[in-house]
């Protein structure tokens, strides 16, 4: 049986989500339950790859369940009494044996939440980003505009060889509300840091360092100096995966 299990995570204690052998992360603390439950190795797929301190509304993974006598209610409840208080557990079903959390999404939506006013909250800083003063908002929707549609990305994200770079972007767009700047990213994939240097080119627009015409060329794939900035991860979020099951 395929099992998909989504859940959401304060990502400030875990290491990203993608396993490493000798420190916390999202896949390899399920991979631990999950074996201690089952008494076999069990290994999972993640729906993506995030950075280290970054948070999801939204994230899921599946793995195969190795011995079907234990029910999916008692799955649920294991994993419920299981997990710390920093994981929120949504949801657990079967899905085909070809679904792939990873793979099977229709789109996956990212927020970048920044604190908008003079007066920051010290509080909200495990999950924003503050910058020194207030952002217009209309320059950075400005830059986000120019990123949307079908670009080449090799340049606002880690460039990895055997990646395909040539990306489209669904929709990039930011809201104003009470004090805070809502900047979302919806597309069927990312490329590894895309969305946090895509805000970082947005803030460098916004202030004056970077121009349109500079975002442009570089989305076209040409190679021009520019002032690289990945924008921090606290603020970053995965808000939303869309399945059709």
């Amino acid at each position: 049986m395929n099992v998909l299990i989504r859940f959401s995570f304060l990502g400030e204690n875990f290491f990203g989500t993608q396993k490493q052998n000798d420190k916390p992360t999202i896949q390899g603390l399920f991979e631990d339950l999950l074996s201690r439950l089952y008494d076999t190795k069990v290994k999972v797929t993640i729906a993506s790859r995030l950075d280290r301190g970054v948070n999801a509304l939204d994230f899921a993974l599946n793995f195969l369940m190795p011995k079907e006598t234990i029910s999916l209610d008692h799955l649920s409840y294991y994993l419920r009494r299981s997990l710390p208080h920093d994981i929120v557990l949504k949801e657990v079903r079967q899905v085909s044996e070809d679904f792939s959390s990873r793979y099977s999404s229709l789109y996956k939506q990212y927020l970048y939440l920044i604190q908008n006013t003079e007066n920051k909250n010290p509080l909200l800083n495990r999950f924003t980003y503050v910058p020194k003063g207030v952002l217009d908002g209309e320059r950075i929707q400005e830059a986000l505009s120019v990123m949307e549609g079908k670009h080449d990305f090799r340049f606002f994200a880690n460039f990895e060889e055997e990646k395909n770079t040539l990306l489209s972007l669904d929709k990039a767009w930011v809201e104003e509300k009470n004090g805070f700047l809502f900047l979302r990213f919806r597309a069927p994939s990312f490329l590894r840091y895309e969305v946090r240097f895509l805000v970082g080119a947005a803030l460098s627009y916004e202030k004056g360092k970077l121009s349109l015409d500079t975002i442009e060329t570089l989305l076209a794939g040409k190679e021009v100096p520019y002032p690289k900035i990945k924008a921090e991860p606290q603020g970053l979020m995965l808000e939303q995966i869309e399945y059709r099951f």
